[in-house]
């Protein structure tokens, strides 16, 4: 393992860049503080460690805090293969052995939830808990959520200029636009090494659309965040004006997107009674427009967690 300055700028603590090498795979990480239960954090399918750069130093305050860049996502390596949830979730427990971290809890937001539950169902010893960052989808029906949404966005523009890429994302993924954002997008490759990755990040989407996460198999305490969609957050590109297609768009949140939300805390819930859910406001990237919430949500669920004795 390696390990970088950051650049400076930065109006929050700057992270120590760490290169990790799990089983011949570079994998990137972003490292605050030190001491104390070690927290690690992991991103949303085509995110890097660079959209916890303000969350990160939030968390440290307590310890040390990690974020992880998984394989074929920002500046860690693209292998042909390896690209499934049990894949993922050997390359976390690779990069948690480098790191000398014998013990963590993970903080995961969106399809990293269901490789932060496959570590935990597989390896227990190395899992204290689990917070979902708008993690715990039922992915089976992805598909029909997303065939029912009125207002798809345009196909994103891989090939054009930085420039207009950027506009892109800030338009139509968060709705809104900060400087993790920033950083996470410029740490993507090029356009065209970024529409192979898609290819092979397909595999994951195919994977965790074909088996449900096994929350059954979880020991540790479970704190799952979920966002409290709006029209706002989940169409930041609809005219205010256009009261038709507002009311369209607030019809397919509640008749689609909220019973699917719904569906999806209850079996959660059902499997792991010990769980506890709660609603933040905001998109999916609620833990950027809403971090003081979940900052204290996270440090509150810490205190929960037994005394480590391992």
């Amino acid at each position: 393992m390696t390990a970088g300055g950051a650049a400076p700028g930065s109006t929050t603590p700057a992270p120590r860049t760490l290169s990790i090498e799990v089983d011949g795979v570079r994998l990137h990480a972003l490292e605050w503080g030190a001491g104390g239960d070690a927290l690690v954090l992991t991103p949303g399918l085509g995110q890097s460690a660079h959209v916890f750069r303000e969350l990160g130093p939030a968390l440290a305050a307590d310890g040390r805090v990690v974020a992880l860049t998984p394989r074929g996502h920002g500046e860690s390596g693209t292998p042909p293969a390896g690209y499934t949830v049990a894949g993922l979730a050997a390359d976390l427990r690779g990069a948690l052995h480098a790191l000398g971290i014998a013990r963590t809890t993970l903080v995961a937001h969106s399809v990293s939830g269901a490789v932060a539950t496959r570590l935990g169902a597989d390896h227990p010893e190395r899992v204290r808990g689990i917070v979902y960052l708008d993690g715990i989808h039922d992915y089976t029906r992805w598909d029909e959520v997303v065939r029912a949404n009125p207002y798809p966005p345009p196909p994103q523009p891989f090939f054009a200029d930085a420039r207009i890429r950027r506009a892109w994302h800030r338009r139509y993924v968060p709705g809104f636009w900060c400087a993790p954002l920033d950083a996470d997008l410029a740490a993507r490759p090029g356009p065209a090494d970024e529409s192979r990755r898609l290819e092979l990040l397909a595999e994951v989407v195919h994977d965790v659309q074909s088996h449900p996460p096994p929350y059954a198999s979880l020991r540790g305490p479970l704190l799952a965040l979920t966002a409290g969609e709006d029209v706002a957050t989940q169409f930041p590109w609809l005219d205010p004006a256009d009261a038709a297609a507002r009311q369209r768009a607030e019809a397919y949140l509640r008749d689609v997107r909220a019973p699917w939300r719904r569906a999806s805390a209850e079996r959660f819930l059902h499997e792991a009674p010990h769980a506890r859910v709660a609603e933040v406001p905001g998109g999916h990237f609620f833990f950027l427009s809403a971090r003081d919430r979940v900052v204290d949500e996270v440090r509150a669920f810490l205190r929960t967690l037994p005394p480590d004795a391992s």
